[in-house]
């Protein structure tokens, strides 16, 4: 609580006319200001007294090669654009340090691939149906053959299905080929065998239990399945009876271990397995002989908890499908595989094709409406072993994808319950998305994003932009749908917000075979921080004050001494001006002395102290 002296109290030595802390109930009914509940008066006449803000941005350089969005002037509107997407998904912030230009954060329906280039994908037609889940598919000679309960089956066009005759009264285990022979497993656990030049089934291995097939370099591989899924053979002949079967090229020791799939390496054959939380991959290699393989030793583990479900080997890369997503592996001078990061995708990866530079793999109910495939783009790496990556192409349709095959070379996919999809020969997906990941402009602060920008080729179809603020739902903006039209901008969000993500979807034009291109889009925005205020108040500091006729006393050397200790011991204090009220640091004190008085000595300053304070917020 604040005390205010008579005049007539004794002068030298004064007692201070202010005990309280913090704040003063003198402000503003007799004196204009107050610091740290000190109250002064102001020295009007010196032309000091300020109050302005803080400069919103600090002036900047762009320092790099070639000029880029950052040379831009600073106190504009910040941008935040996309020309290109070829660096695939999976990058959530957008413009962090370590965040890649040509990444996004997730699509459907579009194609990345094409430098420079966002496109709608083609969509898929359903050219087999089938209400079983054992929808397996290799390709021999012309022929795609497929199993479907427990027949198998054959088509060069999907015009006309043969059925193969002769098969077994048991459903299809697994189905692979040498590109002449097709070789299938049962769930009884025998194997039989087929070819692209007739359309019967022969038996070909009795009496040992047979699960997954796959033929990797030039040699049938067979896991087992039921009481021997612990073992693998390797099969070079028809032993002709049971009798001769060949003993397993390995039984692993734990016969709780199965083992899931074969691939083939640049100079092993891999074959991968799991047992509770455990999974591992083995190699092995062909005898100096060419008749034999090695004995299997661990080329790679994955950490606990991680279980594989599948692999598969393409030109130089192993790819190993788990319960979350996959991984790519390359292999050293020893055939040790070098396991790459886990790319993620929220559901198990059962299958893989590679075509080209591509590599398709499973993406089973990509949403509630889709599933189908992804495609990694194995000429372009993020990092080691870790290539781009995307959505591809769906069926409306919910189900395991059990299997893909390139046909015609073109992907096609099985998905259980439902059949076989193939792309469509000619029309496009009526809409698809991308979304372009978290954006910050750089900055945590607050900022608007008023105005965003679309560059395309002549527009077929329509694009619209859409804004997800702070982890909210996505905003939809108008539609740009100007026919031929190359550039469109819009209005933004006027709000304030700490973080958006950008959603750019593509609808297809009325005729089902075109679409638009987007080249580019840009988000502009204003930064707008929580900004100090700038405080310059000249303080009278005279030993005695007159105040609407009456007097009053204060110790100038004092007052300037504990205003000099917020600067020297910086700290948050009030200051107080008419009715408003503001935490502070003191930044600077400078006195200017006008002339001398004889009150402690007859040397004794008197003058302005200009005190300059920063708001804190």
């Amino acid at each position: 609580m604040a005390t205010l002296l008579r005049f007539t109290d004794a002068y030298n030595p004064a007692t201070a006319f202010y005990t309280g802390t913090g704040a003063t109930e003198l402000v503003p009914d007799i004196f204009p200001i107050a610091i740290n509940g000190r109250p002064y008066m102001l020295d009007m006449k010196s032309g000091q007294f300020t109050r302005q803000f803080d400069a919103r941005v600090r002036d900047s350089v762009d320092q790099s090669t070639e000029p880029g969005e950052s040379a831009l002037n600073p106190q504009g509107l910040w941008r935040r654009s996309q020309s290109s997407w070829h660096y695939g998904a999976g990058q959530q912030y957008a413009d962090t340090s370590d965040a890649e230009p040509f990444r996004f954060y997730g699509s459907k329906g579009v194609n990345v691939w094409d430098k420079g280039r966002l496109t709608l994908l083609k969509d898929t037609t359903k050219v087999y149906s089938s209400a079983n889940s054992n929808l397996y598919a290799t390709t021999a000679d012309g022929r795609l053959y497929g199993s479907d309960g427990q027949n198998v089956k054959f088509t060069t066009d999907f015009t006309s299905v043969t059925t193969v005759t002769g098969t077994a009264a048991s459903d299809i285990y697994s189905i692979t080929s040498n590109g002449y022979n097709v070789f299938y497993s049962y769930a009884n656990g025998d194997i039989d065998q087929t070819n692209a030049g007739v359309s019967t089934s022969s038996a070909y291995i009795t009496g040992i239990e047979a699960g997954y097939l796959s033929y990797v370099k030039g040699r049938l591989m067979v896991a087992g399945q039921g009481a021997d899924k612990h073992k693998i053979w390797n099969i070079t002949t028809a032993p002709g009876s049971s009798a001769n079967n060949p003993s397993p090229l390995y039984t692993h020791p734990n016969t709780n271990f199965t083992w899931v799939g074969f691939a083939a390496g640049q100079n092993h054959i891999y074959a991968a397995g799991t047992a509770g939380n455990i999974s591992l991959v083995y190699k092995t290699t062909i005898q100096p002989d060419g008749t034999a393989l090695a004995i299997p030793s661990v080329a790679a583990e994955l950490p606990q908890g991680e279980i594989i479900q599948s692999i598969y080997g393409y030109l130089s890369y192993v790819i190993i499908g788990t319960t979350t997503g996959f991984r790519l592996c390359t292999a050293d001078d020893n055939g040790n595989l070098i396991v790459g990061p886990l790319i993620t995708i929220g559901g198990t990866v059962g299958a893989f094709a590679g075509i080209g530079q591509y590599v398709y793999f499973a993406w089973t109910n990509l949403d509630t409406t889709s599933t189908g495939i992804g495609r990694m783009d194995i000429s372009v790496f993020i990092s080691t072993n870790q290539p781009a990556y995307a959505s591809d192409l769906m069926a409306t349709a919910q189900g395991t994808v059990v299997a893909i095959h390139e046909f015609n070379n073109e992907p096609m996919f099985t998905v259980a319950g439902e059949g076989v999809y193939t792309p469509h020969a000619t029309n496009l997906v009526s809409s698809g998305y991308l979304r372009s990941g978290i954006y910050r402009w750089g900055v945590p602060d607050a900022k608007f994003i008023p105005k965003l920008d679309l560059r395309c080729l002549p527009l077929e179809g329509s694009i619209q932009l859409s804004v997800a603020s702070d982890g909210g739902t996505f905003s939809d903006f108008a539609v740009f749908d100007t026919s031929n039209a190359r550039e469109k901008t819009l209005d933004g969000l006027e709000a304030k917000v700490f973080e958006a993500e950008i959603k750019v979807t593509l609808n297809r034009a009325a005729t089902s075979t075109t679409g638009p291109t987007v080249t580019r889009w840009m988000a502009r925005a204003y930064a707008a921080p929580l900004r100090s205020q700038i405080f310059s108040v000249p303080i009278i500091m005279h030993h005695k004050l007159n105040l609407r006729g009456r007097e009053y006393y204060q110790d100038v050397d004092n007052e300037l001494r504990l205003l000099r200790d917020l600067v020297e011991n910086p700290r948050i204090v009030s200051y107080q001006e008419n009715l408003d009220s503001f935490a502070v640091v003191v930044e600077n004190v400078q006195f200017q002395a006008l002339n001398l008085q004889d009150v402690h000595t007859p040397y004794d300053p008197e003058g302005t102290a200009i005190v300059v304070m920063r708001s804190v917020r």
